[in-house]
């Protein structure tokens, strides 16, 4: 094995920890959180709006990271859709609760039913 291989095989290493290393993960009781507001159009719509608002400046219209805000951001705002897919309701609620980095804790500014219902809408982006 040549030395430029080598080192691709180290970059391809070091990016794939550093991918691992920033999966935000919720705490193990996160998961067992029920969402208490059903999934109907208008919990959809109504959490549609409140991401319209609150998210989409810095995680776009579809969660791709593209809003307008992005280029002020130190970390990347895209939503792994994949990822997204594979949570529970109470752990993206309690991620958008919580917030990271410059995401805010919602919590301080949305009510819990509020949250629940841009998790709702969150559910529609899965697979888009």
């Amino acid at each position: 094995m040549g030395r430029a291989s080598v080192v691709a095989i180290g970059i391809v290493l070091l990016l794939a920890a550093a991918a691992l290393a920033t999966h935000w993960k919720a705490p193990p009781e996160a998961k067992a959180l029920q969402n208490p507001v059903r999934p109907t159009q208008a919990s959809v719509q109504k959490g549609k709006e409140l991401y319209m608002t609150y998210c989409a400046k810095c995680h776009g219209l579809r969660g791709l990271g593209d809003g307008p805000s992005v280029g002020s951001l130190r970390v990347q705002a895209g939503l792994n859709l994949t990822i997204l897919g594979s949570e529970s309701d109470g752990e993206i609620f309690w991620k958008i609760s919580t917030g990271r980095a410059e995401m805010p804790p919602f919590e301080l500014i949305l009510m819990p039913e509020e949250r629940w219902h841009i998790v709702n809408f969150l559910r529609t982006l899965k697979g888009r």
